[in-house]
Parts: C-alpha cells; sequence; structure tokens
C-alpha cells in the first residue's frame, strides 16, 4: 500500500537583502531597467542615470554610457535582440526615438540612428518577432502607438481612449503581436490585452477588471503562449494571476496568488528563459517573491522569498538558463538599482508504503524533491541528524519522523516534516 501524506513547499528560505548588488543610481523611481539575456548567453542591463544618459550594464560590469545629452528626463530605453545577433536598443530623445546598435554580444555600439518615431516620450516596450522583426512603444494621452520594423516604419495607435498606461509588447512563436497595459478609461479601471493584425490594427480587447494602477507584464516562450500578469482588486490588489493567451485567446482562468497586498503592491515582471521556463517575480508584504513554471504556465513550483533592498518602485527581471537556471532580478529603490540571483525553490512529497512482515504492519516513509512537479535528481534530505540521497528520481527512504529540510544544488532549500 502507498499513502501520499503532503505537499510542502519552500519559503522564506531565499538569500536575504545583503545579496543584493549595486549597479548604479537610475534618474528618479520611474526608472525601470530594460534586461536582455543575449543568445550568448549574457545578461544586458539598459537603464537611464541621472544627467541625461542611457547606460548597459553587462555580465555585471560597471555601466557603460551608450547615450549622453538626452533632454528627455523619463527615458526607459528597451533592449532587443534579432535573429542574426544584432542587438537594438531604443531609447526617446528630442526629436522622437532613436536606435542605437551592437553586433558584439552588447561590448560596443553605433549609432543613433533616428527611428520614425517623433513623438518625445519614454519607450515603455519592445519585443522581436521571430522573423527579426523588431516592436517598440509609446503612450500619451489618447494614444497607445506601436511601432514595427527596425526604424519603426508602421505605427498604429491601438488605444485611442484616454489613458494606457505601463504598456508591454510580446510577440509569441506563431509571429503574433501582442499589447497590454492598464487603462484608467473607466470608472472601473482595467488591465487590457490586445492581439495586433498584419496592418497592427487591434483585436477585440480583453478586459480584465477593477484593477488598481499596477503594471501589465507580457511575455511569450517559444511554444505558442503568451502570459500576462495582472492583479485584480480595487482600490488594493486581492490577488494576483498569471493568464495564458494562445493566438491571441486566453487558455483557462490562469493560476491565481494569493494577497494580501497593501499601497502599490504587487509591482511584477514575467519573463522565459532559453529552456522555455517562465518565472513570475512580485513584490508582496515588504518582501520580494519568486516562483518558477516548468509546465508552460500550468501550475508554478514553490514560492521563495528575499528581503527587499528598499522601497521598491519598479521591477523587473530576466530568466537564465544553464545548469538548473535562476533569475536576476533588479529593483528600483527610487535612486539606486540593484540586483540579485534568486534561485527556483524545492518542493517535498512525503509519502509512506506499507507492507506485512511475520503478520505485523511495517511503515516505510519516502520524501521526493520537486521542481514545479518535475523530479529533482539525487537531492540531499536531512532528518534527526541524519543524511540521507535521493536517487534520480529524487526518492529517498526516511531514517525516521520528525522535521527535515531536503537540499539539492542550484535550488532553495526546502523544510518538511513526517509523523
Amino acid at each position: 500500500m502507498r499513502r501520499l501524506l503532503v505537499v510542502l513547499a519552500a519559503h522564506d528560505l531565499a538569500p536575504t537583502a545583503a545579496a543584493w548588488t549595486t549597479v548604479g543610481s537610475v534618474a528618479g523611481n520611474t526608472a525601470t531597467p530594460s534586461l536582455l539575456v543575449t543568445q550568448a548567453g549574457t545578461l544586458l542591463a539598459a537603464f537611464d542615470p541621472p544627467g541625461g544618459a542611457v547606460a548597459v550594464s553587462r555580465a555585471g560590469a560597471a555601466p557603460q554610457t551608450v547615450v549622453s545629452g538626452d533632454p528627455v528626463s523619463d527615458r526607459r530605453p528597451q533592449l532587443v535582440q534579432q535573429p542574426n545577433g544584432a542587438i537594438q536598443l531604443y531609447f526617446p530623445n528630442a526629436q522622437g526615438v532613436g536606435r542605437m546598435t551592437s553586433t558584439d554580444d552588447g561590448r560596443t555600439w553605433t549609432g543613433p540612428i533616428q527611428t520614425q518615431s517623433h513623438t518625445i516620450g519614454p519607450v515603455n516596450a519592445a519585443a522581436v518577432a521571430p522573423d527579426g522583426t523588431p516592436y517598440f512603444a509609446q503612450d500619451g494621452t489618447g494614444f497607445v502607438n506601436v511601432f514595427r520594423g527596425l526604424g519603426g516604419e508602421q505605427v498604429a495607435n491601438v488605444y485611442t481612449r484616454c489613458c494606457g498606461y505601463h504598456e508591454s509588447l510580446a510577440v509569441d512563436s506563431s509571429g503574433l503581436a501582442q499589447v497590454a497595459f492598464f487603462s484608467n478609461a473607466d470608472p472601473s479601471a482595467a488591465t487590457v490585452f490586445e492581439s495586433l493584425g498584419a496592418g497592427l490594427a487591434p483585436s477585440t480587447p480583453t478586459v480584465l477588471k477593477p484593477v488598481a494602477e499596477h503594471e501589465a507584464p507580457l511575455v511569450a516562450d517559444r511554444s505558442g503562449n503568451t502570459f500576462l500578469a495582472w492583479a485584480p482588486g480595487y482600490p488594493g490588489a486581492t490577488t494576483m494571476s498569471v493568464v495564458t493567451f494562445r493566438g491571441g485567446t486566453p487558455s483557462g482562468d490562469g493560476v491565481v496568488f494569493r494577497g494580501p497586498f497593501t499601497g502599490p503592491e504587487p509591482h511584477m515582471a514575467l519573463t522565459v528563459d532559453q529552456d522555455d521556463r517562465l518565472w513570475i517575480v512580485w513584490t508582496q508584504g515588504g518582501k520580494l517573491h519568486a516562483a518558477r513554471s516548468r509546465s508552460h504556465g500550468l501550475h508554478f513550483g514553490a514560492t521563495v522569498t528575499a528581503g527587499e533592498p528598499g522601497t521598491v518602485y519598479q521591477l523587473a527581471a530576466a530568466g537564465v538558463s544553464g545548469g538548473v537556471g535562476h533569475a536576476q532580478v533588479f529593483v528600483n529603490t527610487g535612486s539606486t538599482l540593484s540586483t540579485q540571483v534568486v534561485r527556483p525553490g524545492l518542493s517535498v512529497r512525503v509519502f509512506e508504503t506499507t507492507a506485512k512482515k511475520q503478520g505485523k504492519r511495517i511503515v516505510t516513509w519516502w520524501a521526493q524533491a520537486l521542481d514545479d512537479g518535475f523530479a529533482v535528481p539525487h537531492p540531499s534530505f536531512r532528518v534527526g541528524g541524519r543524511t540521507v540521497t535521493g536517487d534520480a528520481k529524487g526518492k529517498a527512504k526516511l531514517p525516521h519522523g520528525g522535521r527535515g529540510t531536503a537540499r539539492a544544488v542550484g535550488y532553495v532549500p526546502a523544510s518538511f516534516r513526517i509523523p
């Protein structure tokens, strides 16, 4: 016989706030870094430091100033990489939006070249299609403008109502472009999702409400899925959900993360790594929270938390592959851009098997380490001063009852209990 007892997840075991590293100063609390993991596996972070500059930090090195003397106070530069390896950096300037290019993995940059956008204001989002076509977006009173093409040769106002904010862009593996944003056009403000046709004409929007003003992060994987995070509730968020879209249509109700949330919480960020693993990162209760899905958003693994380096105004994350993988998280604390690594958490499935021997019932307890329901090979389980190692399926026979800790290389540990 076999009986499942419980599944316990890891939490409050992530690195402490001391693990935060300062990247540089930022130009106020609206500066949101744009993150890109290049085809070579290098992490680039573009942001706007004080003094009219645009800077890029490459692989954790000191930021390199690539634009100076920019008169636009709120720049929010955006990074994308085309299939041919060219990296494009879009940023606002006195004429609208300019473009810088790197063809050596972000080491050096050429430009600027002016795009067809002549709207002065931050570039809030960018994405690239599988065929290499870039997209970028800006907003303002009565418009959310989406530009398509290396120089933004095609443009459409995809939301003529007043107003749309915090837009994000994603292009799925079929080439379908999609946009999401916060809208205060109605008294019950909403998170709005639209797919865009061949001429950038928006579809009938999917309107999720009511909602207070929050980001509307949108990201696509390589398997035809697009993911949207939103935080329903007004005047404050009550929950947070990650909803999957396929072909521009919601696929199910999404995965819900419970509150409570206070003030501007949650700040949210979504990212997909090069192995198609989805991360959701958010703020809640004065802490940073993160969870990873290996099931294309059907469910998530254990939530892990870390202390914040200060008040978080903006949040960004990049999923990094290699080994178990991790997320590199960046936060704007109002004057400083800080970063740290967040690793996935383990879950532990504890179960018993029973057998009869000489008329007696013999109970054996087992544990299995899991990552979003997938077995984690060769973990270690420590119970009552003894350590046992799991097999290739993450399972191990436990010596006796009590509280224990599961560990595996690259994961945040998990606590568990057996009777």
